[in-house]
């Protein structure tokens, strides 16, 4: 926990002004008894009215101070963990963004959400409380000692042994409910991984009948969580019986052995209601100690996950290169990439392409198309060889200029909740003129002319628009940006093939850039200037339509079967 307390940046005054308010409401507290002692054997013993309204207006301004004391704590407390929590999710997310994607997909979308919202909320939550009772439980239990030893040297040693065997079970309670908030933590994973899963896959559980199924691995995951959380609230839950069944048993030890005190004449009756009153702040504050101990163990779960977080590597940006006009705009050298297996997901990549020069890229399904995009947009880094983009490794550029340099059209097209315009304006291009001529190259304003044109609503992942539809909303996007270098990851897979036909002339017409086109369609990219051939990662044919039909088999079965 301690790691993130960076993260409280702009709001450390408050963080320090708020249990320093609460020790002195806790000192007021402590006051109290003293009065009361004072009162019951001075006024009411003596008969003195006065005396006891004037202990009693004290007592009330005391409690009004301490009420104000209280109050500005709870504020400040509150003030500080909302722009701790502000600044990690903030952190948090920026973190994500450059995490490299990788280390992403492993760990999955409902992991991070449920560390964005739920681990941050109560991490937030466990810092407020610790700056509410971090200080003032510990004082006021030694506080009650240290006043019980004043009060009454001979009883002392009953609230000290109370209060000591309390503080054990709190720890032993804790150690053993920590793991179990971790372990309700993990299962919560794994909850919101199968509703993200489920979500997104809706359409395909309802197409094989499958809503049965899901709801029964649902039913087991949440079997899983309850199962887990139980564990741990019951563990937390033994914290106050257990404290209050010892603290009890001592107040009723006090008492009898106080009673006999007063008896004797060695111990007044308001020392003895002092001492009672004494004890019972010494049974409220580990009771405190015990809720603060529960949220700090939740919090101190959370802290670790996200630290596991915001200890991945990002995906480091580069110091920054000028562009040499003169290089080539893509070269590839022997560049190869590996999941982290043996076998590489794609290898011996050696290729060139200048402005004007279009490149398809076909192969075998799994054979590495997508993740030559990958290694162009530094998505992936090489493992081996090297990869230039305008005469620089990719990975020297800030991504600023890599982004300026490289577009990307995936296969799968996202689009913003929004409208057509604020999702084209993305591209950095905000000119109504230049975002109608993109959409009328990608035969997209046909469709949208007949709604709002631009100003046509898009709903989340554009779910309001046809697969066909939004990628030619995402073609128009990409082309929209006219940076020198395009790649086109099977970016038209969901067009027919007129429409694809004429999409791609207009998008090949600009002969300023560098275009690879990756497609599983022999026809879409037969009039490639090259043509790269993949199969099982590895290069097969390199050429001309007409050379690899003479001297790729695969290629040519594909084009005979395709």
């Amino acid at each position: 926990m301690l790691r993130l307390m960076k993260y409280l940046k702009g709001y450390v005054p408050e963080a320090v002004l708020a249990p320093f308010f609460k020790i002195i409401e806790a000192a007021i507290e402590l006051a109290v008894p003293l009065i009361v002692a004072f009162m019951i054997d001075t006024g009411v013993s003596g008969g003195d009215m006065t005396l006891v309204v004037v202990c009693g207006a004290v007592m009330a301004g005391l409690g009004l101070i301490g009420l104000g004391f209280s109050l500005a704590c709870q504020y400040l407390a509150s003030k500080s963990a909302v722009g701790f929590g502000c600044n990690l999710r903030r952190a948090l997310y920026a973190h994500i963004q450059r995490m490299k994607l990788g280390d992403v997909d492993r760990i999955g979308t409902g992991a991070l959400l449920s560390r964005m919202t739920t681990d941050v909320a109560q991490a937030q939550q466990g810092f407020a409380m610790f700056l509410r009772l971090m200080l003032r439980a510990p004082f006021i239990a030694a506080g009650g000692i240290i006043m019980s030893a004043i009060v009454a040297p001979n009883l002392w040693y009953i609230g000290l042994i109370a209060g000591a065997a309390a503080l054990i079970v709190l720890i032993v309670i804790m150690k053993i409910s920590v793991p179990r908030f971790s372990k309700a933590q993990a299962r919560l994973d794994e909850i919101s991984s199968l509703t993200g899963e489920t979500i997104k896959g809706e359409r395909v559980i309802r197409a094989f009948a499958g809503e049965k199924r899901s709801e029964v691995k649902f039913a087991a995951a949440t079997e899983k969580h309850s199962k887990a959380a139980t564990g741990a609230a019951v563990a937390s839950c033994l914290l106050s019986p257990l404290a209050g069944v010892i603290i009890n048993l001592a107040v009723v030890l006090l008492i009898l052995l106080g009673g006999n005190e007063v008896n004797a004449g060695s111990l007044s009756q308001g020392d003895l209601v002092a001492l009672v009153n004494y004890m019972s702040q010494i049974l409220l504050a580990l009771v405190a100690l015990s809720v603060l101990l529960v949220l700090v163990s939740r919090a101190l779960s959370s802290a670790e996950r996200l630290n596991a977080v915001l200890d991945m590597p990002e995906d480091g940006d580069g110091e920054g290169a000028t562009p040499d006009p003169d290089a080539p705009l893509i070269e590839m050298e022997n560049a190869s990439f590996s999941f982290g297996g043996e076998e590489n997901a794609v290898g011996g990549l050696n290729f060139t392409l200048g402005a004007g020069e279009v490149l398809g890229v076909i192969g075998t399904t799994g054979s590495g198309k997508s993740t030559i995009a990958g290694l162009l947009t530094r998505f992936y880094r090489a493992s081996e060889g090297t990869v230039k983009i305008a005469g620089n490794d990719v990975g020297a550029y800030t991504d600023e200029q890599l982004r300026s340099l490289v577009t990307l059209a995936p296969q799968k097209p996202l689009l913003f909740a929004g409208t057509v315009r604020s999702n084209l304006a993305q591209s950095g291009i905000n000119d109504d003129k230049r975002m109608t001529d993109a959409l009328a190259a990608t035969e997209a304003w046909g469709f949208l002319e007949k709604k709002n044109g631009l100003d046509t609503e898009v709903r989340q992942k554009g779910s309001n628009f046809s697969g066909g539809e939004k990628q030619r909303l995402s073609l128009a996007r990409a082309a929209l940006k006219e940076s020198p270098v395009l790649i086109l990851d099977d970016a038209a897979s969901a067009l027919d093939y007129v429409t694809e036909a004429r999409v791609m002339k207009n998008i090949l017409s600009d002969k300023s850039r560098a275009v690879i086109n990756i497609s599983q369609r022999p026809g879409n990219v037969r009039h490639a200037d090259k043509i790269l051939v993949l199969d099982g990662g590895k290069v097969v044919g390199l050429g001309t339509h007409d050379e690899l039909m003479r001297s790729c088999e695969l290629y040519a079965n594909m084009v005979v079967n395709g």
